[in-house]
């Protein structure tokens, strides 16, 4: 039986218009891929196709499964989908194929013994994981403007997550959120819906801060040593409750404490 993986772009959109495909063009899903990138070494005997983003047909499959696998079921995909796992398209398409064969098809995703529904729910867990983390960890700075910016360097793309707690959180004010890694920025203005928006040209040295804000950090960090018992630190737990990884872009660990003691 032949084997087809279809190439696609990254994200919701590009991945919805490749399970449109698949079932556009009748393919068996237990023979059938979804990748998100080129793989290093192409399998014998499989067709590769590559797939271009259509935004109609990823709103024909959006709407799709929103309609039958219910909202609790969709941000399960979605989460899913988030990671930065390679293997990401071809678990969620297949539990969505199999899903729609059932007639309340968000029963499917409660089948932990089916291999692709346990990795799609292991997927949305790392995803939900550090997006969750990620709602405690993002520390925003007022600019000269007075819009709040931040910065954040995830694993998965879990941008639009955060940006919808913080629209619902701070909905009178402005702000953006960078993802480092991807370039990526969730734009809000005030009283209006968010949005992402791309910039690969952005530099991090051209952010202003205003006049505050250097104040503000200080007593911040002061703060944060004042409240540390040193008796009772522990640098493995500390890691595992905050890993190095969010540390740089958070305010209390931008600066050494020892000038605050």
């Amino acid at each position: 039986m032949e084997e087809h993986i279809l190439i696609c772009q990254d994200g919701l959109d590009g991945i919805f218009t490749a399970i449109y495909t698949a079932y556009e063009k009748h393919y068996r899903p237990e023979v059938t891929g979804i990748m998100t990138a080129e793989e290093g070494n192409l399998r014998l005997f499989a067709v590769y196709e590559h797939i271009l983003t259509d935004p109609v047909k990823s709103g024909k499959v959006l709407r799709t499964l929103q309609d039958r696998f219910g909202e609790e079921g969709f941000y399960t995909l979605c989460l899913a989908l988030a990671s930065y796992q390679e293997d990401k398209a071809t678990a969620v398409y297949r539990t969505v194929a199999k899903g729609l064969r059932l007639r309340q098809a968000a029963h499917i995703l409660f089948r932990h013994a089916d291999v692709d529904v346990d990795r799609v729910q292991k997927l949305k867990f790392h995803a939900w994981h550090e997006m969750h983390q990620l709602l405690g960890f993002v520390r925003f700075r007022e600019l000269k403007n007075g819009v709040l910016f931040s910065e954040v360097s995830p694993k998965n793309d879990v941008l639009a997550f955060l940006a919808d707690h913080f629209s619902d959180r701070f909905p009178g004010e402005h702000f953006l959120i960078c993802d480092v890694g991807r370039c990526l920025f969730a734009v809000h203005e005030a009283g209006k819906p968010w949005f992402l928006a791309r910039d690969t040209h952005f530099k991090r040295e051209c952010v202003e801060e205003s006049g505050d804000e250097a104040l503000y950090q200080e007593l911040f960090r002061h703060f944060c040593h004042k409240i540390a018992i040193e008796e009772r630190g522990s640098e493995a737990l500390q890691k595992g409750m905050l890993p190095l990884r969010f540390r740089p872009y958070m305010t209390e660990f931008t600066n050494s404490f020892q000038n605050l003691k």
